[in-house]
């Protein structure tokens, strides 16, 4: 969801949607009124279907060195799965059929998108099931498609492609090309109507083997748990040119909706020695508009010319404030940051602007 607070509080005042007073600013009260009006207009009667988004997931690189430390040994209470390049999804086995929902909330009617239609392959085989919902990932077992107005070149383009068409074009590019996405389970949430949320991870993976064995779909596949050599079962999976791996508490709970730290997707990462170039001040509002807010590293290619890499902007306050110096009531970067030498990590390159995605400083270089 890209909308603003200001622009859904705006949306609800046009369409004469009251919203109770929050004691704090937040979008989920507005999506949910928007979401029920839409839905009642379109649905006069209906019940609106089941809006459950997935947990997601926090970032290996953003533990210390101490902590990654801790989580590598096999005594650690954490355990490792392979992280597909695909599409997150819900998978709800309902009374009256199966629903596939994605973690992305409408623009236009604010409701999660649903996949069913494009995916009819995995709607049956749950007959046991019912009153079960599973978290897993979207996969396409082929990553070039042609979906007549393009070539994919990779299984996460791919997947989209097919979710994205309509679903006539969805079931021929399937067909045409026996690339039927598969659904990678590797958690549930409910089990035959029995909320697993507040259980552990360790009890959570339990239940999820028993509702596989119980699935009758060719197009279903459980999730590999590593819970020994955690560390080289990671490189492994790198070295066989998979994503990468996520890393779960295995006392955790399920938490609905909220990035948390006991998930964490940890990828092929990225190194560049670059050096500081620009600056951009912090956003209005968010209390770092007078600091510094994201900084420029570039690299100098064969001719000498700087060509910008990337932009970091997970810096502290204390940070910020040693970046900024004002000038002439101006606040700027420091000079002595010019120039100065880094070593830049990310996760990949983004093709269009050719820098570093999700950039973070790993050191300063003396």
């Amino acid at each position: 969801m890209t909308r603003t607070l200001a622009e859904l509080q705006a949306l609800c005042d046009r369409l004469g949607i009251a919203v109770p007073p929050q004691t704090r600013a937040a979008k989920e009260p507005y999506l949910h009124a928007l979401r029920n009006h839409f839905w009642d207009r379109e649905h006069p009667g209906c019940p609106l279907p089941e809006q459950i988004e997935p947990m997601l997931l926090g970032d290996w690189n953003d533990l210390t060195d101490a902590e990654a430390a801790a989580i590598e040994p096999d005594n650690s209470g954490w355990c490792l799965q392979e992280k597909h390049d695909g599409v997150r999804c819900l998978l709800h086995i309902t009374e009256t059929g199966v629903r596939l929902t994605g973690r992305t909330v409408s623009e236009v009617n604010f409701r999660l998108g649903e996949f069913q239609s494009n995916l009819p392959h995995l709607t049956t085989g749950f007959d046991d099931l019912i009153g079960t919902v599973l978290d897993g990932e979207l996969f396409c077992p082929a990553a070039a498609i042609d979906t007549g107005d393009t070539t994919t070149t990779h299984a996460l383009q791919a997947a989209v492609a097919i979710l994205a068409t309509s679903p006539e074009n969805a079931s021929a590019i399937q067909e045409r090309h026996q690339c039927h996405l598969r659904f990678v389970a590797f958690d549930v949430l409910r089990f035959q109507g029995r909320d697993m949320t507040s259980r552990s991870l360790r009890d959570r993976l339990t239940v999820l083997e028993e509702a596989f064995l119980r699935t009758n779909n060719r197009h279903v596949s459980l999730a590999e748990t590593h819970l020994a050599e955690k560390a080289l079962a990671h490189e492994l999976m790198l070295a066989e040119g998979k994503e990468g791996s996520v890393w779960k508490r295995l006392d955790g709970r399920y938490e609905p909706g909220r990035r948390v730290r006991h998930w964490l997707k940890r990828k092929r990462g990225l190194e560049i020695e670059a050096v500081v170039s620009g600056f951009k001040l912090g956003s209005a509002g968010r209390g770092n508009a007078h600091l510094v807010g994201a900084v420029e590293f570039s690299v100098a290619d064969p001719g000498g010319n700087t060509r910008p890499i990337a932009w970091v902007s997970n810096w502290t306050d204390e940070e910020r404030q040693r970046m900024t110096v004002n000038e002439s009531g101006s606040p700027m970067l420091n000079p002595d940051y010019l120039g100065r030498k880094a070593v830049i990590a990310g996760h990949d390159i983004a093709g269009k602007s050719g820098r570093y995605r999700h950039a973070k400083l790993r050191a300063w270089v003396a």
